[in-house]
């Protein structure tokens, strides 16, 4: 008598998972806007991968007070490569949107710690004294610098830093 086996449909998907669009991707990239409401973090994985829309990447950099260019910048991506991915319409790549993704979970981590997105993205962009008088936006460039951001959130949510 021998075990049956379990049929490929229940043990891989069809399509490999990094090969699948983001739901709601569209030509040159997926969009922040719909990032901002996935259903899953599947989907936003699927989206930073994808890379973003450079123009959803201005249009989100308005809620700082800056131009997409600028907040490119600042998250690591040399000006110029922003303004040819512009003028191509070629999406963000996986790293840059992955910097924006963490932006935006910082951004959601201080919006709920502060109680609302004017006074987090006023944190984000003082220097903090738990993080050694570094400004938070600044540290999103590397994974390390976001995780200090978010650490310093926990303890502010804590009670346990200033």
């Amino acid at each position: 008598m021998s075990a049956s086996k379990p049929s490929p449909s229940t043990c891989e998907p069809a399509v490999p998972y990094a090969a699948r669009g983001a739901a709601g991707g569209v030509r040159g990239g997926a969009s922040i806007e719909h990032y901002l409401h996935a259903a899953s973090a599947l989907e936003r994985d699927q989206m930073v991968r994808e890379g973003f829309e450079p123009g959803s990447l201005d249009a989100f950099a308005h809620r700082f007070g800056r131009s997409g260019r600028s907040l490119a910048q600042l998250l690591g991506m040399a000006p110029a490569t922003y303004d040819r991915r512009v003028r191509e319409g070629k999406p963000l790549s996986q790293d840059d949107s992955d910097r924006v993704a963490r932006l935006i979970d910082v951004e959601r981590a201080a919006t709920r710690v502060f109680g609302d997105e004017a006074a987090a993205r006023e944190w984000l962009g003082a220097p903090i004294p738990v993080l050694g008088g570094a400004i938070p936006i600044e540290l999103l460039v590397t994974t390390p610098g976001h995780q200090a951001v978010m650490n310093a959130l926990r303890r502010i949510m804590a009670g346990t830093a200033a």
